[in-house]
């Protein structure tokens, strides 16, 4: 909320800013937008003069690039006319040869082709026809007909396809304007070319503006002193074709020039002898810039017309507006920052009283939020505690020093703490578990400790923390409460020893109840009356469902007190498939449904096998429970990945969406009214789940309301035990790693250092291999199906012969969790390459053979 006061300054600084005592700030206003618009003009003609300058030299670029592209053809051509002074009579062949080599679509983009235009005296006509005819030519003839004392007819021309097949036989001499230009040729011995004309190559498609370049020929060692001796010793010309808007792409195209170009085959601007003009040319008048540039080239006058395009006018005054903006700015940021000086007593005065306002409300606002922690946490009787692991020190409340004894800081406050406080049997998990959120993405977390009071007892304590991350997802400080569970675990102890008691005093009478119900239900006392016969079915049946009850209570409770063992070892998931289908196989028939098994690839799981089968027997028994007389289960296997999924499919009506969210929770029931028509305890599918969980995998269910239920559990798979490749001589080092790829990756690079490697993927395989064979260092991962990698390091540095085994931890933990590891073991952050790699082996290595080097 705003300060009345400021606002009630307002409008008195608002007339203060056009008061008298305001005239500086106002006058340098003036004075800076005075300099502003001479700065402003002064750009803008130096903007002018550079664009000028541009756009010459941009004119100058254009007809450099056509005078020396003419030129090139020009040295074609007199390539060409020296061909025929070197032989005598150049074949066809010959000259396709030559034009071949010149590669003109490449080099020359836009010529039309070369050719030679044989000169021939009218007496000579009907001889050379023939000849032309005889060389396989039986269409050929002069055109256009007529009689003419000199004939030029076009004999080659390469390429000889498309277009230029119009032009073969064509005599040039019969119009007027390629007659000058080849008459200039031939009297001058010069290169010539001709005006604006159309030609015969405009067979189909836009037709365009058409020029021609001819060079003479002449007869070797004749006289060519006067015009009239080089008119009797003309043999032909050495020519090209143009179509022009062609000719200018090829000169133009990696120009990409910010100009239009008009040419004209005349002195001025004649439009019957415009050449070329370029596409999207500026209205006549509107270019900023235009200029006109005649080009003489072989006896002809081009005039190139040049005009700015809209881009290149736009180039240069691009940023007036900004400079202008930002000349405006700063004249508005000096009138006010001389405005401000002018006015800054009032203003500061004003800033410092709004200041001091805002640190009481702060100091106010601590000291309220500092009595609602205090208060918060003698409320909840909470300790609060906080790790700064960067500066790796710790805090500790008064409350919490009180749970376990101690007086505030009476031991010292480190990272470590935690550890010498920690009931030693459950470091090793804790770090584990510490460790594994570390390395997961969670902010928060809770947990439980068992830590040690000053006078020797053990307070159980629930842990609740926060981690702040930094942007790598790196841990640098953890904080939270710490809750005192002594009097909870007390009550909870009373409840689990009472239900303990209740159902192991329950189980002793079951047992001899439904012993002798089933006798008596069986016949062996002899046959009863139908109606006492039903009432003892009736009781012996729900018997059984009491039995069943006490038993799921009993392992509820063994879970919940962390009592329930396991035997994890390797199994072949079909074997165990089937022994499931066999023992539930009684139940399917005794409620008319079938069950099958589908089971396409035998997998190996590690898993505790009865537990398992536990497991596949409440999902068979539920499925048995919802499916119908007559209908089929199925049980069956399918990989994923690196996991196998186990399924069980009813055909039951599906589970209502209202009770999905709560299907694995304890005591749960889709129809939980007294008048239900299944019964069951509620608890299996909650033993299941935590079952599947302790063995390393998860459950989960699929469904279609009316079309039946597939409840599932996935496991990952175990791949053989190990993976050798050693040979004599080579030093052997051991790889646990159950990431397949991960594990694959390692073998190579050790194999390719020399070493002979053997890889396992459990602890329990680790252990099997340690205790067989000799390594010479091991790599080791942290986080292990049955297990922490810790576990193992404690086990081996426990064991006098392998105390000095040299241990590289390869694993993409925090700093933290390396902290907790004993010294001298070699640690490597993921990814690793190759070379960090062996020089991390080596490294552990000479750690053993020094440590070995010391007197102890």
């Amino acid at each position: 909320m705003s300060d009345p006061a400021i606002h009630h300054n307002q409008p008195h600084g608002l007339r203060q800013l056009f008061s008298w005592r305001n005239g500086v700030a106002w006058g340098m206003l003036a004075f800076t937008l005075l300099v502003q618009v001479v700065v402003w003009q002064s750009l803008r003609t130096n903007e002018d003069r550079a664009a000028r300058q541009q756009f010459q030299m941009l004119g100058e670029k254009v007809t450099e690039a056509i005078r020396k592209r003419l030129r090139d053809h020009e040295q074609i051509l007199l390539g060409g006319a020296g061909l025929f002074d070197a032989v005598e009579n150049v074949s066809r062949e010959q000259w396709r040869t030559y034009v071949e080599r010149l590669l003109l679509p490449d080099r020359y983009p836009g010529i039309q082709g070369v050719g030679f235009s044989q000169a021939i005296p009218h007496a000579e006509r009907d001889a050379h026809v023939a000849r032309m005819r005889a060389q396989g030519y039986p269409d050929y003839d002069i055109h256009p007909p007529g009689q003419r004392e000199l004939y030029t007819s076009i004999v080659y021309l390469e390429p000889f396809l498309r277009r230029n097949l119009a032009a073969f036989g064509y005599d040039m001499y019969s119009e007027p304007t390629r007659r000058r230009a080849m008459q200039r040729a031939a009297r001058l011995g010069e290169t010539s070319i001709t005006g604006k004309v159309t030609l015969l190559q405009e067979t189909h498609g836009k037709v365009q503006a058409g020029v021609l370049l001819y060079v003479p020929v002449y007869r070797p060692n004749a006289p060519l002193t006067t015009p009239e001796q080089r008119m009797q010793a003309l043999i032909g010309f050495v020519y090209s074709p143009y179509r022009v808007e062609d000719l200018m792409r090829g000169i133009l195209r990696a120009a990409d020039l910010p100009l239009a170009l008009h040419i004209y085959a005349s002195p001025g601007e004649e439009p019957e002898h415009l050449l070329y003009a370029s596409r999207e040319a500026p209205e006549p008048g509107s270019a900023g810039f235009s200029q006109l540039q005649q080009l003489d080239l072989y006896g002809q006058t081009w005039t190139l017309r040049m005009d700015s395009r809209r881009e290149f006018d736009e180039r240069f005054h691009s940023n007036e507006a900004l400079v202008f903006g930002l000349g405006l700015g700063l004249s508005l940021l000096v009138f006010f920052l001389t405005s401000s000086l002018a006015l800054r007593h009032s203003r500061a005065q004003a800033l410092a009283n709004e200041m001091t306002r805002h640190i009481r409300q702060s100091k106010h606002d601590l000291r309220l939020s500092e009595e609602r922690l205090s208060l918060a946490l003698k409320g909840s009787n909470d300790g609060l505690w906080d790790l700064d692991l960067e500066a790796g020190s710790m805090f500790v409340s008064p409350r919490a020093w009180e749970m376990l004894g101690y007086r505030p800081n009476e031991l010292t406050c480190d990272l470590k703490l935690w550890e010498r406080l920690t009931v030693a049997e459950d470091l090793a998990q804790q770090k584990a578990r510490l460790a594994q959120t570390m390395l997961s993405n969670v902010d928060h977390f809770t947990t439980e400790l068992r830590l040690q009071h000053k006078h020797g007892h053990v307070v159980p304590v629930l842990l609740r923390g926060h981690i702040q991350r930094d942007p790598q997802d790196m841990a640098q400080r953890i904080s939270g409460t710490l809750m005192d569970l002594t009097e909870r675990k007390r009550v909870e102890q009373m409840k689990n020893d009472f239900v303990s008691t209740v159902s192991h005093e329950l189980r002793t009478p079951l047992t001899s109840i439904s012993g002798a119900l089933g006798l008596i239900v069986g016949g062996a006392l002899g046959s009863a009356p139908p109606t006492m016969q039903q009432m003892l079915e009736i009781a012996y049946r729900n018997s059984l469902r009491l039995g069943h009850l006490i038993n799921d209570l009993l392992d509820m409770e063994k879970i919940a007190a962390g009592k329930m063992s396991f035997e994890l070892r390797e199994h072949s998931l079909g074997d165990l498939l089937e022994e499931s289908l066999a023992s539930n196989q009684a139940l399917c028939e005794q409620h008319g449904v079938r069950c099958t098994l589908e089971h396409p690839t035998d997998v190996l799981v590690w898993v505790d096998g009865l537990r398992l089968q536990q497991v596949l027997g409440n999902f068979l028994s539920n499925a048995v429970k919802f499916t119908p007389e007559g209908g089929e289960i199925r049980l069956h296997s399918s990989l994923r990945g690196t996991k196998v999924r186990i399924s069980v499919t009813d055909q039951g009506p599906g589970i209502p969406e209202a009770f999905r969210s709560r299907v694995f929770e304890k005591f749960a029931q889709a129809d939980a009214s007294d008048s239900r028509q299944k019964s069951g305890t509620g608890l299996g599918l909650a033993i299941t789940k935590e079952l599947i969980e302790r063995m390393g995998g998860a459950v989960g269910f699929d469904c279609v309301p009316g079309q039946g239920t597939t409840f599932w559990c996935e496991l990952p798979i175990q791949i053989p035990p190990a993976e050798s490749d050693c040979r004599d001589g080579q030093p052997r080092i051991l790889v646990v790693e159950d990431e397949p790829d991960t594990g694959r990756l390692l073998h190579m690079m050790l194999r390719e250092g020399g070493y002979g490697v053997e890889r396992v993927q459990s602890l329990h395989q680790a252990r099997e291999k340690l205790a067989a064979s000799h390594y010479e260092a091991m790599t080791l991962d942290l986080h292990l199906p049955d297990g922490s990698g810790m576990q193992l390091i404690d086990e081996l540095r426990d064991q006098p012969a392998m105390q000095d085994l040299p241990i590289v931890v390869i694993s993409a933990a925090h700093q933290f969790e390396q902290a907790q590891f004993p010294a001298g073991i070699v640690w490597l952050h993921k990814p690793i390459t190759n070379a960090q790699l062996l020089v991390a082996v080596e490294q552990a290595r000479d750690n053993i053979r020094q440590a070995r080097s010391k007197p102890r």
